[in-house]
């Protein structure tokens, strides 16, 4: 396709998008439709009681109550430095975990239809079990219940001990005693996982359902589901999904900046499922929010291995729970600690694959000098210092091969002149051109190739890191996770946030690229892009982390010192034409030696010994 081809197929993907995700109506969220008393208890479920009927308030949750036992329901809290846990009775688990060093108090589980830990003999249902509190302490708290079956359920929480202790971390443990009289056999007792959604209706980011099997983590965005087919208008609704694991290592739901994860103590089978709900924002500051009618929150949970118990038999599970920011450093030093027993709770941060180890060096590096001027805006102007000069004698070679490329520049057009009309020979002529004149023609490209996974790096580790949120750098700039917004522009239909670091960002990429030299062989299609290229990633970073635009900034800031520096103190670049040993041409003269000596010789005449038998030998005879 030429040129112009390409720009129409570009628009066209272009207005697909647009059309898709701003101009196509979005289907009304299902109203939760009244469920019949007689069907709010699942009877193949026992202790269970189906997810859609379960909506915290409603007139169907509260007809639920003839299967919970009469007893009042008890709260118990656990309380540490920065962590509060609450623990109910109904369900036996934690129903809410307030991180206490938040500015915001974040409170995790928020919008759980149960605690975490309810244990349930079905998928997408609930435990309406209420326990009864055994023991309890400021350091633990053990809940009893017996199931309609006959299995006295244990549970314990308590506060993580051994080489990592965390505030975040919670030590669970599930004891099963089969007081039935027979032999009981159960794979369809799931734990419930709690729910994730994300601080605001407009975040970045979507609330997720994450695992890992053997060690390979993956999530499930709440923007998986569907109420119908897709914008493409195929496929059908998807409302929840269920994943079979032969070894999984933790489940749990995570939001952009905190995670809530059970943990095994070892590789198990299992079964998970997870689901979608929409959240009521009608009574909270989210209220005229244009995105409060699509905030969706997610949730899940993950089976037991299978039990088979005997009569009188008992079984115990142990897990740990964390509940608490996506912090690199914790979370891997958790991992540290447990030793050969990791159960790599770190790749809750979902670096990648290909990029994964640039984020975690600039995390760590970053990390470092936070450490060492206690500002993450310093940090990251100290972090971008680093990283560009380091690439200085990468992006100054660069700088010089393009110089020579644009001193090279009428020659090429004279030789483009000369074989327009053979495009093979040209390009050869050109590659003689370069090979003698010294001049690498994608050299201007590697500095582009070093930054690229750079960027990428960044934009991962910054899209979840808790460490930024909350903290302020200078002025306007009051919160590094967020976008620097200081005011709103209503124009007619459209309202624009004004964000001065991304606009900066432009401002100084545009000025960047106007100050270093272009090689000649750029055409107006490369120079137009060229152009469209701070426009571009402006969009990327207007609405993210304002910590990504100070760190783009200063990059683009520090490039154009380094320029004029170059320009001042590096020597002009000469063009010299060296002398090139044509290797291929040698190598036939060579070949043609070797066979002209060897023809020569068989074309000697031989010397005929008398009596024939062919040349004489010169070899003397033994004595």
């Amino acid at each position: 396709m030429d040129k112009k081809t390409w720009i129409v197929v570009t628009l066209c993907v272009v207005g697909m998008i647009i059309n898709a995700v701003y101009l196509t109506p979005k289907p009304e969220p299902q109203a939760v439709p009244p469920v019949p008393a007689a069907a709010e208890s699942n009877p193949a479920a026992g202790t269970g009681t189906d997810a859609t009927a379960a909506t915290p308030g409603s007139a169907a949750a509260t007809a639920s109550t003839p299967s919970v036992p009469a007893e009042a329901v008890e709260t118990v809290e656990l309380t540490s430095t920065n962590v509060r846990y609450e623990l109910t009775s109904k369900g036996g688990g934690v129903s809410k975990t307030y991180l206490l060093d938040t500015k915001d108090k974040v409170v995790l589980n928020k919008w759980g239809k149960a605690p975490i830990g309810a244990l349930s003999t079905a998928a997408r249902s609930y435990d309406d079990l209420n326990y009864k509190v055994v023991e309890k302490s400021d350091k633990h708290v053990i809940f009893e219940a017996v199931s309609p079956e006959k299995v006295l359920i244990r549970k314990e929480y308590r506060f993580s001990t051994g080489p990592k202790v965390s505030d975040n971390l919670l030590d669970f443990k599930i004891t099963l005693t089969n007081q039935s009289g027979a032999k009981i056999s159960r794979d369809n007792w799931f734990i419930y996982t709690g729910s994730a959604s994300e601080l605001r209706p407009d975040e970045i980011e979507r609330p997720a359902f994450i695992w890992n099997d053997s060690g390979d983590p993956h999530a499930i965005h709440t923007s998986r589901f569907r109420d119908g087919p897709n914008w493409l208008g195929w496929g059908k609704a998807i409302v929840y999904e269920e994943n079979t694991l032969p070894r999984t290592r933790w489940v749990g739901v995570m939001s952009r900046f905190y995670a809530t994860v059970i943990n095994n103590k070892e590789d198990l089978p299992s079964r998970t499922w997870t689901e979608r709900f929409l959240i009521d924002h009608s009574k909270d500051e989210f209220a005229d929010n244009s995105k409060a009618a699509t905030d969706h929150a997610i949730h899940g949970g993950m089976s037991l291995p299978p039990v088979e118990l005997e009569a009188g038999a008992a079984k115990t599970v142990e897990f740990r729970i964390y509940s608490g920011p996506k912090i690199y450093r914790d979370l891997a030093a958790i991992d540290t600690a447990d030793g050969n027993f990791s159960r790599q709770l770190n790749q809750v941060m979902f670096y990648g694959n290909w990029f994964g180890w640039v984020s975690r060096f600039l995390v760590q590096a970053l990390r470092t000098f936070h450490d060492w001027t206690g500002n993450w805006g310093v940090a990251i102007i100290m972090l971008t210092v680093a990283v560009r000069s380091l690439l200085w004698p990468l992006q100054a070679r660069s700088n010089a091969q393009m110089k020579k490329m644009g001193k090279l520049s009428p020659l090429m057009k004279e030789m483009q002149e000369k074989y327009k009309d053979d495009p093979q020979r040209m390009n050869q002529e050109m590659m003689k051109m370069y090979r003698e004149y010294g001049v690498n023609p994608v050299g201007g490209c590697l500095p582009l190739l070093v930054q690229f996974p750079i960027f990428i790096g960044f934009y991962t580790a910054l899209k979840s890191a808790a460490e930024l949120r909350g903290q302020p750098f200078i002025w306007w700039v009051q919160d590094l996770s967020l976008p620097d917004t200081v005011a709103r522009l209503n124009l007619f239909f459209l309202h624009l946030d004004v964000n001065p670091l991304p606009l900066l960002m432009g401002l100084t990429m545009f000025l960047q690229m106007k100050l270093t030299p272009q090689p000649a062989t750029v055409d107006k299609m490369q120079q137009r892009i060229f152009m469209f290229m701070p426009f571009m990633f402006l969009f990327f970073c207007y609405n993210f982390a304002s910590a990504l635009a100070l760190y783009w900034t200063f990059t683009n800031i520090f490039m154009i010192v380094q320029a004029q520096l170059t320009r001042i103190w590096q020597k002009e670049p000469v063009l010299e034409k060296k002398t090139v040993i044509d290797t291929k041409a040698a190598s036939v003269s060579s070949m043609s030696s070797y066979s002209a000596g060897n023809k020569q010789k068989k074309d000697k005449p031989k010397t005929l010994r008398p009596g024939g038998g062919g040349a004489k030998s010169t070899r003397k005879p033994n004595t």
